[in-house]
């Protein structure tokens, strides 16, 4: 019996579906206070650049251990009026 071991991870592969052309780009990522964050641009063939701001972080309910991430995003014609607002909110993030 043969078995191909690679199949189920194959099974999984999408980046077919993803057109080329795709761009993504990391402008900055840091750790601070046992939170990362991630600022990163991306861009759709065809689609104006969107600037994403993320924050992760861990916390545990003495069961179980949670991942926590907020993310924000603003086009590049909005970056002016939103952008600051944007990060600023996301930055503040904390757990209680």
């Amino acid at each position: 019996m043969h078995r191909n071991f690679l199949h189920p991870v194959s099974g999984l592969d999408r980046s077919w579906q993803r057109p080329p052309g795709v761009a993504a780009k990391l402008i900055d990522s840091k750790a601070a206070n046992g939170l990362y964050y991630i600022n990163y641009t991306l861009q759709n063939p065809g689609e104006t650049r969107r600037h994403l701001f993320s924050v992760l972080g861990m916390a545990t309910t003495g069961w179980y251990n949670r991942l926590y991430t907020v993310t924000g995003q603003y086009v590049d014609e909005d970056s002016e009026k939103y952008g600051s607002q944007i990060e600023k909110a996301v930055a503040s993030f904390r757990f209680i």
